[in-house]
């Protein structure tokens, strides 16, 4: 049984597995190891192995652009280092970012067998479902739950972050997968009981996301949400208005609003968007009247927010600085932190009580770190990226219902992916960008194979 199957074939189910359901991490010395830094190069040398054996057979994915973005934006790292204060933070960053480079080259170029692809998908199934449970029962018991953060929260005790360190980086993979979940739930299975079971995870992923109680997240989910059913074909309806999948509807829709503090966070979040946005553009609220008055919990809410968001935008504008005053090769990659006091320092107004802070956005960390170049070279491989599942798309549409599905799942769970990252640092978190690679990775590579056509799944 073990000679039908390659090593890359068990390596990667291993990864897929492992990687979100083990938040090991452990230092030794300035070097982290954790699941993925011993997994990665395990997956890289079977794969090396594998196809000096001619164990595997590689396919003709046009992997070439994706290369020459990756490395583009590798290359400028490594010369942002010249002016790194700190090197060693900044090549640590570089040989991640080289590893998931290598990470999407084995399964994108890696040919599989439509039941290893089965297989494999299974296997990453059952990893988010135990995750997803996970989570859910430590917020019933309230068990390794994340404190802080609990702003407009009176009756939820905890954030839930489930295996990963922050429910922040949880909260950005749920967005990454729960569009391809509604799509196949809806679209793809014709048999009710199936149709119920997705639906069923697409419900634990929703409710996991609330328990995160992450404003961006939520909104992006919903956003999400929006966009999937306005891409839904006319059949969608049909498939829908079952009386099964409406009471199952109603009932997460139900469970939703009924959950700790979802009211007050989400008012909240409309509160953060309304002070994001220029005064008189937008109004959550009318002018307050001697018998409108906000009430004492109304108030203290919409006070608690203001301060989050003025810390927030704070770190936006360090970030900002920091890149205004490196516009060329930034400040070095990896090196945002090590200098973060430096600019607090030079920029008291920018001091938010931390003597270090992530700049919580991706994009400014970037241009920070590396400049207007490498933040154009980081950007080319996400807009790239969007474009080929596009192509892609456009490609298998009226051919192959799965195909559509997968690579709509893909190109909206891509874009919530970035659009979380406005927020937070979600590409830069090793957990979160091995899963994000590997699965967009594994469905272009299945997409594009002859096996994808095949469309064998049982429904």
């Amino acid at each position: 049984m073990l000679k039908q199957h390659s090593l890359t074939f068990y390596l990667t189910i291993l990864t897929i597995f492992l990687v979100p359901l083990i938040p090991f991490r452990v230092e030794i010395g300035p070097i982290p190891l954790s699941t993925e830094v011993v997994l990665i190069p395990l997956l890289t040398l079977s794969f090396v192995y594998d196809y000096w054996k001619k164990n595997i057979r590689l396919n003709a994915f046009p992997i070439k652009i994706f290369l020459i973005l990756l490395g583009a934006f590798a290359f400028i790292s490594v010369v942002s280092l010249t002016q790194a204060q700190a090197p060693l933070p900044g090549i640590l960053e570089i040989v991640r970012f080289v590893s998931y480079i290598f990470l999407f080259i084995i399964v994108t170029k890696t040919t599989f067998t439509y039941r290893e692809y089965v297989t494999i998908a299974t296997t990453f199934l059952m990893s988010v479902l135990l995750v997803v449970t996970y989570g859910i029962f430590s917020f019933v018991v309230d068990f390794n739950l994340n404190k802080a953060g609990l702003y407009a929260l009176t009756e939820a005790w905890g954030r839930v972050g489930s295996t990963f360190t922050n429910p922040n980086y949880f909260a950005g993979l749920i967005n990454f997968i729960l569009p391809a979940f509604l799509f196949l739930s809806i679209l793809y299975f014709t048999r009710t009981r199936t149709k119920l079971l997705f639906f069923g995870f697409f419900a634990l992923l929703v409710i996991s996301q609330i328990f995160t109680y992450t404003r961006s997240a939520w909104f992006i989910m919903a956003l999400a949400i929006i966009m999937v059913l306005m891409t839904m074909p006319k059949r969608f309806w049909n498939g829908f208005k079952s009386i099964p999948m409406v009471i199952a509807a109603l009932l997460l829709a139900i469970s939703v609003v009924n959950l700790p503090d979802v009211q007050e966070r989400t008012t909240s979040a409309f509160f953060v968007i309304e002070s994001l946005i220029p005064t008189g553009m937008l109004q959550f609220n009318s002018e307050e009247s001697p018998d409108q008055e906000q009430s004492d919990a109304a108030a203290a809410n919409k006070e608690s927010t203001e301060r989050a968001v003025v810390s927030r935008t704070t770190l936006w504008k360090t970030g900002w600085v920091m890149f205004k005053d490196n516009p060329v090769l930034g400040v070095g990659a990896g090196n945002y932190l090590v200098r973060y006091s430096d600019y607090t320092e030079k920029y008291p107004e920018l001091y938010v009580g931390h003597d270090a802070y992530s700049v919580h956005n991706s994009f400014l960390k970037v241009a920070s770190e590396t400049g207007i170049f490498g933040l154009l070279s980081f950007l080319s491989i996400y807009l790239y990226l969007l474009y080929f599942i596009g192509k892609e798309f456009l490609k298998n549409r009226n051919k192959n219902l799965l195909n559509q599905l997968l690579l709509a799942g893909l190109f909206i769970g891509t874009g919530t992916f970035l659009g979380q990252n406005l927020a937070n640092n979600l590409i830069f978190i090793p957990q979160l960008n091995v899963i994000f690679w590997l699965v967009t990775g594994l469905t272009l590579s299945y997409v594009y194979t002859t096996y994808a056509h095949k469309e064998k799944i049982i429904s």
